[in-house]
């Protein structure tokens, strides 16, 4: 009997891994007023590791076919003092988006962080409508912890920008979204 229900529990986490896969790869942007970049790692000279920088590319796409007007990047500053949000503000700047366009927000430490960051920044600049930017597996749980916070406007996108621990990655969402549908710490 423990076995059948373990088999269960597994079928279940794997189908609902599938599921948010599956949500994410089918997300695609809208028309709004801000892009938020989520971080990722950020190489000891500063440059973006591959993974953020696809996430970067796909911002400034957005920005260039004029589907958002700012684009706010979002990380934290690990423990040798580097800054994630900089260090992602400097890309884009190098890829020609202005720096009065970018938007700094150096307190995302992590997904929750950051909608809460953004939701505040929304709503002190008369703000609506976000375009969720991140890999394909993380933009359901991005977007429901952008709903969570008000932002009612949301949409996601995501780079063609795929590796092996993308499928670790997938099951570990499930309960991150999980988790983010019932949280209460506002």
């Amino acid at each position: 009997m423990l076995t059948s229900l373990l088999k269960w529990a597994v079928g279940l986490w794997l189908a609902a891994a599938l599921i948010v896969a599956c949500a994410g790869l089918l997300a695609r942007p809208r028309q709004a007023d801000l892009a938020i970049v989520y971080g990722n790692k950020v190489h000891a000279d500063g440059s973006p590791s591959a993974r953020l920088s696809a996430r970067l590319d796909a911002a400034r796409e957005c920005y260039a076919k004029g589907l958002c007007r700012e684009i706010m990047v979002s990380g934290g500053i690990d423990k040798h003092g580097t800054d994630e949000a900089l260090a992602m503000k400097r890309d884009l700047m190098r890829q020609g988006v202005p720096e009065n366009r970018i938007v700094m927000d150096n307190k995302g430490l992590d997904t929750w962080d950051t909608a809460r960051n953004a939701s505040v920044y929304m709503k002190a600049h008369n703000l609506r409508s976000a375009i969720a930017v991140s890999q394909y597996f993380h933009v359901p749980r991005a977007i429901i912890a952008l709903k969570r916070f008000g932002v009612d406007e949301v949409s996601g996108t995501y780079p063609a920008f795929f590796e092996r621990r993308d499928i670790y990655s997938s099951l570990r969402e499930v309960p991150g979204a999980l988790w983010y549908c019932v949280r209460r710490d506002f």
